[in-house]
């Protein structure tokens, strides 16, 4: 059990499934080096079980194949929670899919992206207020940073009262802030090398079909330091 400083009690939220390196959970647990518990939001299982299962000091929110814009009464109810208790002082991540649920709970919009798939290792540029915010300040190098991405919706509107942290040409809201404990990512922090390949791969059909160059996504994509994002998040959670 996550009983330290160093190892906060996490609990991962997971919004999907995927065949590829072990599922959702699989790829956060190698990231941070650690087995996380897990409450299955998409197979009908209700947070507040988890809640009294683990007592998490924070959630992280998994991104999955399922679309926000759906709106099934599973993920309307689990955005309302979350941010409830993140009013109670819980830290709460969002990530991809968690982002775009978390905005949507907040009365902001999620949209097709017009501008297209993004997917790969691609740049974001963080704002002064994403500079400053506790989930970049101690590792990213200037404004502009490398992540690893694969989404189709977005964020569009952020919710009133969000603070935008980072953005680039594809996708305006890559990451906000709409608390001190609440926040999300549109990028994917957990993603390694091999494993975006490895997305990409799957994939490979649809790119095609959409004009992408399959080889030169896979060839482009590298190693980045937003694995440090959760190691950030995990701090933060430890402080709760």
């Amino acid at each position: 059990m996550q009983n330290s400083v160093s190892n906060p009690r996490l609990l991962v939220v997971q919004t999907g499934t995927t065949h590829l390196h072990g599922d959702y959970p699989r790829w956060f647990e190698r990231t941070l080096g650690t087995p996380l518990p897990v409450s299955r939001a998409h197979e009908g299982e209700k947070l507040a079980a988890a809640l009294e299962r683990v007592r998490p000091q924070g959630i992280i929110v998994t991104g999955s194949p399922l679309s926000v814009m759906d709106e099934a009464p599973w993920m309307l109810q689990l955005g309302a929670d979350l941010l409830e208790v993140g009013a109670r002082g819980t830290q709460i991540l969002g990530v991809c899919f968690g982002h775009q649920l978390l905005a949507r709970a907040a009365s902001g919009g999620v949209v097709l992206n017009p501008r297209g798939r993004e997917i790969g290792t691609v740049r974001v540029r963080l704002t002064a207020a994403g500079r400053r915010d506790p989930l970049f300040a101690n590792w990213a190098e200037g404004d502009l940073v490398e992540v690893q991405a694969t989404h189709m919706d977005a964020v569009d509107p952020l919710p009133e009262g969000a603070t935008l942290l980072a953005s680039n040409e594809n996708c305006a809201a890559q990451a906000f802030r709409l608390s001190e404990t609440v926040a999300g990512v549109q990028f994917h922090p957990e993603l390694w090398p091999e494993a975006l390949r490895d997305l990409i791969l799957s994939r490979k059909d649809k790119l095609l079909a959409e004009g992408r160059d399959v080889g030169a996504l896979v060839a482009a994509v590298h190693e980045v330091k937003a694995s440090a994002l959760l190691h950030a998040f995990a701090a933060q959670a430890a402080q709760a």
